[in-house]
């Protein structure tokens, strides 16, 4: 075996660079076929089983062998790469040795399983995924002009792609990117791997480092997601340990921001069209790898919480993973899916004292979206809305709770202040209502949050009641009447019943506004209705 290396690394560690340009695909494949006893490749075939008997201790040693030389060996090639690129011969060494170091430890551990804990050790991961390889470019168009039957072979290492159900034709995925995701997504998904946190490491520690390439990312996310299905149970215990959504959720944030610095004033549709009718094929290839990337993220984390029993509470209990979610509900394709995510942990029925403090947090998060909807986004107004109708949909799962806990968060602060601001008519008229009925939905019944409210904008709702006017330059509607005449009875008001008045502050701010904008005639008739139609509590 020496003799054999001795063509690539002479004794003081450099390599031969002579030898490499007559053929250093047939030394190494000739060393790698007598020590490991591997059929020469033909045309069609794959990555199959060693049938042979070997010695399982002769692999190990082997292999540990061969990973020593190849740590040894890829990083002096890169010492001689320039500032551009490598020289033409060394860039075929380099494709070489990395294709075939991954075909034939795959081939190894579909033979020999066990011999996983010894690449760990070796540090396999930590050598294919590292600059000398995985960051280290290399051209396809070299690989052909090594191996024979171009066009069979370009097939044959594509294959290596399909295991991720992404075709690595991009500018910033090559072919052996893609076999070592492949190699490592098989690793991870061994029968015999009870424990893959090395592997999901590897792979996250990859995803975290290419974040400028879309497409990288969206091919490690595919792989995730292969993994996830094929080891759910392992992976599950992985992904806790490694905190795998709150890392890849940070990721597909990064891809958001540089979506909106590339286009400022587009609003990407999930529909995969601008808001200004561009269709999704005009945009180059990056800026749809990175839309592609954003929502495989999400898909991860919605994969994982409905997998795992205790998914959404470990999620809970984990802000940094709330705060990446509240800031994906900024893209508006994966804004529904967001809201329905963060109901979903409303929904979770708090058990302890930090279950009761995860909860707060959440509101106080949820609350924040507000503000930074309104300092950041044009069309916040919409944002608002949605935000709105969830928030009442939140306090239907447990009224009393969720009114005290929001309060406890300054919500009423929150969405008073969504009225400061110059809108449309009918934008704003949605606003209004929807800032009217949230109200409504946090005070009915809740004499506490009542007496907080009133503290905040004064008796009779002096600064509601500025704000809406201020707001109003239309003629209110019916609706606008009708919102308030539900927050005065503390639900929805019927004409041709009898109700009851529960918050005396409103009548003040109906008067007042009822006053502002009919004439005194309908004022009197429509007071006149009303009080044949209410009583005081």
């Amino acid at each position: 075996m020496l003799t054999i290396c001795s063509s690539y690394v002479k004794m003081d560690g450099y390599i031969n660079l002579r030898t490499a340009s007559v053929g250093p695909h047939l030394c190494f494949r000739s060393f790698i076929s007598r020590n490991f006893l591997i059929p020469r490749y033909c045309p069609g075939s794959t990555v199959t089983k060693i049938s042979l008997p070997i010695s399982l201790a002769y692999w190990e040693q082997c292999a540990r062998w061969i990973i020593k030389i190849l740590s040894t060996v890829f990083p002096c090639i890169k010492a001689c790469a320039s500032e551009t690129e490598l020289p033409n011969h060394i860039r075929i060494l380099s494709n070489i040795l990395q294709h075939y170091m991954l075909s034939t430890f795959k081939k190894v551990l579909i033979s020999a399983p066990v011999l996983l804990k010894s690449f760990r050790e070796e540090g396999l991961w930590d050598l294919i995924f590292s600059e000398k390889i995985f960051y280290f470019g290399s051209s396809l168009e070299c690989i052909h002009q090594i191996v024979g039957e171009t066009e069979t072979q370009t097939d044959h290492f594509t294959d290596a792609a399909e295991s991720t159900g992404y075709k690595s034709n991009l500018p910033d995925v090559n072919i052996l990117q893609s076999e070592a995701i492949s190699f490592l997504e098989f690793a991870a998904t061994l029968n015999e791997n009870t424990n893959n946190l090395p592997e999901c490491s590897a792979l996250l520690s990859a995803l975290e480092h290419c974040t400028n390439g879309p497409g990288l990312v969206v091919t490690i996310l595919k792989s995730f997601h292969v993994i996830l299905k094929l080891a759910t149970e392992q992976t599950l215990v992985s992904f806790k340990s490694l905190d795998v959504l709150t890392r890849v959720l940070k990721v597909a944030c990064l891809q958001a921001q540089e979506l909106r610095k590339a286009h400022p004033s587009d609003d990407f549709r999930g529909n995969g069209s601008q808001s200004n009718n561009v269709q999704m094929d005009s945009l180059d290839e990056r800026i749809k790898n990175a839309l592609t990337c954003v929502e495989l993220a999400f898909n991860l984390f919605k994969e994982y919480v409905t997998i795992s029993d205790l998914g959404r509470m470990i999620i809970l209990h984990n802000a940094n993973c709330i705060g990446c979610l509240f800031d994906l509900f900024q893209e508006e394709n994966l804004r529904k899916h967001v809201l329905e995510q963060v109901l979903a942990l409303y929904r979770l029925p708090p058990s302890s004292a930090q279950d009761h403090t995860a909860k707060l947090q959440l509101c106080s998060k949820y609350l924040e979206t507000f503000t930074r909807a309104k300092e950041h986004e044009k069309n916040f107004a919409e944002m608002s809305i949605d935000l709105l109708v969830t928030l009442r949909e939140i306090i239907l799962i447990d009224r009393a709770y969720y009114q005290n806990l929001f309060r406890n968060g300054e919500c009423f602060l929150h969405i008073v202040s969504l009225l400061n601001g110059t809108f449309d008519e009918a934008v704003g008229e949605q606003l209004v209502l929807n800032v009217l009925q949230t109200l409504t939905s946090l005070l009915a019944e809740n004499d506490e949050s009542k007496a907080a409210f009133r503290m905040l904008v004064g008796v009779g709702y002096q600064t509601l009641q500025s704000l809406l006017l201020d707001f109003c330059k239309w003629l209110p509607s019916r609706k606008l009447l009708d919102a308030l005449l539900g927050m005065l009875v503390d639900g929805t008001f019927e004409i041709n019943e009898k109700t009851t008045i529960k918050n005396e502050d409103v009548i003040i701010l109906f008067l007042n506004v009822l006053q502002k904008y009919f004439a005194s005639t309908l004022w009197a008739c429509g007071l006149t209705a009303i009080a044949q139609r209410v009583h005081y509590k």
